[in-house]
């Protein structure tokens, strides 16, 4: 039964009691008689429609729970839902983090490749210097040669170690730099997923919560109109039957 539908009822019921107080003037056995009849009468539709009122406020009571049940629920698949997808997209950007990084190494052994064929360059272009100048004979271009060659021998290892090491160093360093550029939005996309799903759970509680302080009031609202509606009827009892004892 509705609360406006219990109203109606109430007021009616209100009504109804009202001639018994009308009609006191009526002092008569069969008057008093058919006085107590009614108010019991009344009082038997008063517990009717308050048993209704229960009925109808357990009814209510159970939807409130129900709804906030599946309130709670919705959060906390809403929650589940953020946390997987979070994790996800971090192990992808971990993946492709480890990607880039190997990318770097791959990058570095190229640098020290390509290190190595120039000074295998400068090194053989020196020697053959060398020996042209031997096969010559002529000293002053050997001892040029020779100059020339420890100059490019030099240069080449140079080229070998702290160039290519340098360039090594800097290929790897790029690789892990994208690589953190990479993974730490992934890492910042899962805290925020966490976080997220923590508000989802604490909304999922206060969905519950809530469920329960209405079903709380909805008891007591129809407690207090059965009640109400009882003790009019109660009083009407009462008052015929303080009437028919007196006469």
């Amino acid at each position: 039964m509705t609360p406006i539908r219990v109203f109606v009822c109430t007021v009616g019921l209100v009504i109804a009691l009202a001639p018994v107080a009308a009609s006191a003037q009526d002092l008569s056995a069969e008057h008093l008689a058919a006085e107590l009849a009614n108010a019991n009468a009344q009082m038997q539709g008063a517990m009717e429609q308050a048993d209704a009122i229960e009925a109808q406020t357990q009814l209510n009571m159970a939807n409130d729970r129900v709804i906030a049940l599946l309130d709670s629920e919705t959060l906390r698949q809403h929650q589940l839902d953020n946390s997987a997808n979070g994790m996800a997209i971090e192990q992808i950007t971990r993946a492709l983090a480890n990607a880039a990084r190997q990318q770097g190494d791959f990058n570095a052994q190229n640098e020290l490749g390509i290190a190595q064929i120039k000074a295998a360059v400068l090194v053989e272009h020196a020697d053959a210097t060398v020996a042209n100048a031997l096969a010559q004979g002529r000293p002053d271009e050997i001892a040029n040669a020779n100059a020339q060659s420890q100059l490019m021998h030099s240069l080449a290892d140079t080229i070998t170690s702290v160039m290519a090491e340098t360039n090594m160093s800097s290929a790897r360093l790029h690789g892990e730099q994208v690589a953190d550029e990479i993974h730490t939005v992934g890492i910042a996309n899962a805290e925020n997923s966490t976080a997220m799903g923590a508000n989802d759970l604490f909304a999922a509680d206060v969905a519950l919560a809530d469920g329960q302080i209405a079903a709380t009031s909805e008891s007591v609202s129809g407690a207090d109109k059965a009640s109400e509606i009882i003790a009019h009827a109660t009083a009407s009892v009462r008052n015929a039957e303080a009437m028919a004892a007196e006469h």
